[in-house]
């Protein structure tokens, strides 16, 4: 549908310059524009979808997650002495 799209794109431009015609020539630059468009959306499309993670996560991962947060109880969080008084 990608290729499709783009090859109906450059079908069209070539149309609307090899056509004498003012109304083959709108029409050609009319669904030239709108078909190159729709490529372009397709193709950005395509490289979000192949480069994002998915939404849900597995039950490992979870239990990795809660093992890296840190409880307010823990003794490793050290608190400051407390200043001298003036």
């Amino acid at each position: 549908m990608i290729w499709g799209s783009a090859l109906v794109s450059l079908a069209a431009f070539l149309l609307a310059f090899a056509s004498h015609s003012p109304g083959w020539m709108g029409l050609g630059i009319f669904i030239g524009f709108v078909s190159a468009i729709a490529a372009a959306l397709l193709f950005i499309e395509r490289h979000v979808r192949a480069s994002s993670r998915p939404e849900h996560m597995t039950e490992r991962e979870i239990q990795a997650l809660r093992g890296t947060v840190r409880k307010k109880d823990d003794d490793s969080m050290r608190k400051l002495p407390p200043a001298p008084p003036h």
